[in-house]
């Protein structure tokens, strides 16, 4: 098994939600998924703040992960994997 540092993930997609309002971020992020295949990447850039506690919040309470947080300049930068949830 490789350590999971060393994997490299690959982004299907990337959305900037810096400078947005976090109802609406989360709805992007969210629409953004939704045309997404299952197990792809999303790379999102959150600010710090109320859309770093509630969009990744949101986010895995639809089912998908969060799979990498690390800082940006400025900022967040999350890579979420696409998950569905089952019915």
């Amino acid at each position: 098994m490789s350590d999971p540092a060393s994997v490299k993930l690959q982004v299907d997609q990337s959305l900037d939600l810096r400078g947005i309002e976090r109802v609406a971020g989360y709805a992007k992020a969210r629409e953004q998924l939704q045309a997404m295949a299952e197990n792809q990447v999303l790379e999102l850039y959150l600010d710090e703040g109320e859309p770093l506690r509630s969009i990744p919040f949101g986010l895995r309470a639809d089912g998908h992960e969060i799979v990498v947080s690390e800082p940006a300049s400025p900022g967040v930068r999350l890579l979420v994997r696409k998950r569905t949830l089952l019915q």
